[in-house]
Formats: C-alpha cells, structure tokens, sequence
C-alpha cells in the first residue's frame, strides 16, 4: 500500500513540474509572430520565385540544409497566414513531448501508461528547465527548422532503431527500415551540427556491435551508408562555399578549444546543480536496473563499458560545440541547448550501462532500494530546480508582467501597417522584447538584411526602424 502511494506521489509530482514547464510555453506561443531574422527572407525568396526554384537559389547560393530549407520556405507568411507563427512552437513543443513519450515507451513497454507518462513528464520537465533560452528552440521558425525538427526526429529514431531489433523479419520490419532511412535522410539535412550527431551515434553504435559484441550490424551499416550520402549532398552544395566565405572570423584553433571547454566547463557545472539531472538519477536507477538485469530485452544494448560511454558523450558535445567557437568565438544558445540535450540523454544511458557493469560485478545481485530519506531529499531537490530555472523565471516573468502580451499587440500593429501601400515605411521600435519570444528585428538602415527582406514581402521600397518615434504602446 505504501509502494503504491509513494507512486501516485511522484506520478503527481511529475504532472506538477511537466505543466510547470509546458504550460507557459504554451501560453507564450499564442503571442508569437514572425522573427526578422530570416523568417522574411525565406518567405520572400519563396513568394518571388517559387517555392522549389528557392530550393534550388539556396542549395547553390548558400547552405546545403535541403530539409531545412524545405521547411523554412514554407513557413506560414508565404501562404500569408501571418498568425500561424502562433501555432509553430506549440507544435514544435509537442512534438518534442510525443517523441520523448515514444523512446520511453518503446524501452518500457510493459509498464503502466501512468508511469511511462510520469516519465515523459520528468524528462520533458528536465529538458526545458535545463535550456539556456527558449527562444531560439521553439520561437525562432528559422532555428526550429534547423536545430528543434532533427532534434525531434533523433530521439524518435532512437525509439525507431530500438523498435526494430525486437520485429520479427518480415514486411513490417523491412518497412521500418525504410522509415528509419528516411529519418537519417530528414535528420543530416537539417543542419550540419545534426549531421555530425547523427553520425556519431550511428557510428558509434556499429562501432560497440562490431567490437564488443563481435557482429556485424547490417542494419545500422545501411543507416550509416545512407547518412554519409545524405551528408555528402549537404556538402557538395556550391553555396556551403560562398557561406564559408561570408563569415570573415578567422578562427584560432588552440584558442577556440580552450574557449569550448571553459564553456562545457561552466556550463557542466550549471547542468549537474542547477537541474534535476541528479535527482532524477536517484528515480532512475530502478528503471535501470529493470533494463539492464539478466533475460532483459534490451540488456545487450545497455553491456558497454560506462567509462568509455561517458567519455563518448563528453567528446561528442565537444565536437557539437567546438565549430561555433571557432568560427563565430562563441557558441549560440540553440548550440548550447543541443548540447544539454544531448548531455541528458548521455547522462541516463552511462548511467544505465553503470547499473549493467554492477550487475555484472556483484553476480546479478538486485541494487538495493534508495533509503526513504534519500528519495525524500531527491524529490525536495527536483521540486526547486523548478524555482532555480532561469528559463522558467524568464517565461512566467515575461508572461505575468505582460510584456509578451504587449509584444504581441505591438507587432500586430505593425503588421497591419506593413499590410498599408507606402513607398518608405518608418516604422516605431516596439517598446518591450520578451526575452523568451524575442530575437531580432529590423534596424535603422534600410539597407540592412533584415529591411530588405521586410520591405520586399511586403512591396515597399524601403523599410526603416526610426528611433525618434514614440513607440506604439508604453510598457505596462
């Protein structure tokens, strides 16, 4: 009776912190609008010459993101549907939730639903609370294309993958093959940082069959040939050249690894104490010990050394973060909240192939239950993460003192006299940006990227931020 208890408590406490996480971002979808920052110039590209000719302009002008791309030119203003900005983060957000749902599921799917959802809650609820900002995951389409959508897509794979090794062969099998390819063709053609994640995972689970396990893996070597194709056509694009040639920071090697890992270095330190990563591993270990103890299903993928798999997570997040150091001297926070993800991720799988090796050691003797005091303190410490999220403070900050609902009145505003026929539109700054929605917007020089690509959706000749005006609304 008290077991059952204790579950409904923490299955309480996980709905508790999973809304405290999803709800506002909810709330803050529905004041969302369209960044300046390349949403208009996608749009804009589309809209004059047509949606598989700006295919064909970006693969040779500029990036070889084909699946990114697809996406960004078809965002909601090249159908003219202004207010469906509002509805990508909540997809986004969603989305996000359904493919973490489906990775537990698949790896625990004898269990309740309530369990399996509490779960979901609980690692959702980690993702987010560990995130350095919101905005460029969820808000900014450009970024969502780029960095949430193949964020998304591999974990879903990963269920994918662990979903294929337990079909029996036959047509079902083989079509989940197909799927999986395809998944790897979506996931490299999003970007070129989660092409190399994809990459190391793929490689690095033929690697672990192949060495430790002594067998060739015919599946995953297909996954792999069909990744490095798919990386080769992001690659060959004539326009990656003239972007490379854009960016005028020299990068300096020795100094940029240094830079990397006094990022990692900080931002570790902010990822173990300031999350409920360590908290959670307390929850976790139970579950651990079901996946990795003997006659398991999915013991085999779990019997790695945890050293070297640890080791594999931290030079993997090296390797994500370290190319935006050296070309831009900083990594952005959409690279950043990639590498948490990853981190969280690396974290339980170590920590379950730790639970594997103990198993091991101690002749298939069960790890104890954690001390009741010890489960009490676990809990207080995942309640205050909650309280400790700079991202959370920020999004409820944003939404409660009404500076998102003030932006979103202003830039509708806005909207609506972009829509007015005008040579040369002088247009008022906005008096409040959300940190959580906000990214960029328009400057006072008509010739800057972002005007130009404003005033050319909308059919004006030039489009200028004046500083002099009073802007629309005063902040609440």
């Amino acid at each position: 009776m008290k077991q059952v208890s204790l579950s409904r408590i923490i299955t309480a406490i996980a709905l508790l912190l999973f809304l405290l996480a999803y709800g506002p971002l909810l709330w803050l979808s529905t004041h969302n609008h369209p960044s300046a920052a390349d949403d208009y110039c996608f749009a804009d590209t589309s809209v004059r010459y047509g949606f598989w000719q700006a295919q064909v302009y970006y693969y040779n002008g500029w990036t070889g993101r084909y699946f990114s791309n697809m996406l960004v030119h078809a965002n909601p203003l090249v159908w003219g549907w202004y207010n469906g900005f509002r509805l990508i983060p909540t997809l986004a957000v969603t989305a996000l939730v359904a493919a973490c749902y489906a990775l537990i599921d698949t790896l625990f799917p004898d269990r309740l639903v309530r369990v399996r959802l509490a779960i979901t809650g609980l690692l959702f609820f980690t993702l987010i609370v560990g995130m350095q900002g919101v905005a460029e995951t969820f808000f900014w389409t450009a970024a969502v294309a780029s960095y949430t959508v193949p964020t998304i897509l591999t974990i879903y794979l990963l269920a994918v993958l662990l979903r294929w090794y337990q079909l029996a062969p036959g047509g079902f099998r083989n079509l989940t093959s197909i799927w999986a390819g395809v998944l790897v063709f979506t996931i490299v053609g999003s970007s070129e940082t989660s092409l190399v994640l994809l990459l190391i995972i793929l490689g690095a689970a033929f690697g672990c069959q192949l060495l430790f396990r002594r067998r060739f893996d015919g599946f995953l070597a297909g996954l792999l040939v069909v990744g490095l194709v798919s990386a080769w056509l992001v690659f060959r694009a004539p326009g990656n050249a003239i972007r490379l040639g854009a960016n005028t920071d020299e990068g300096n090697v020795l100094l940029s690894l240094k830079t990397t890992l006094q990022t990692l270095g900080l931002a570790g330190l902010n990822w173990l104490w300031r999350s409920p990563l360590l908290p959670l591993s307390v929850f976790w270990l139970p579950f651990a010990a079901a996946l990795t103890r003997p006659g398991s299903r999915l013991a085999g993928l779990f019997r790695f050394p945890p050293l070297l798999m640890g080791a594999g997570v931290l030079l993997t997040i090296l390797l994500l973060v370290f190319p935006s150091v050296y070309g831009l001297g900083l990594a952005p926070v959409r690279v950043m909240n990639l590498a948490w993800v990853v981190f969280v991720f690396g974290w339980f799988y170590t920590l379950t192939t730790a639970t594997g090796w103990w198993y091991r050691r101690s002749n298939d003797q069960p790890i104890g239950i954690a001390p009741i005091w010890t489960t009490g303190l676990a809990a207080v410490w995942l309640m205050a993460t909650a309280f400790l999220s700079p991202v959370l403070h920020q999004g409820y900050y944003d939404l409660l003192s009404g500076h998102a609902a003030t932006y979103d009145r202003e830039m509708t505003l806005r909207h609506a006299q972009l829509l007015q026929p005008a040579d040369t539109l002088r247009l008022q700054p906005i008096s409040v940006y959300p940190p959580s929605l906000f990214l960029e917007d328009i400057k006072p020089d008509k010739h800057h990227w972002w005007n130009r690509c404003q005033s050319g959706y909308y059919n004006h000749k030039a489009i200028i931020l004046d500083t002099t005006l009073v802007s629309l609304t005063p902040v609440p």
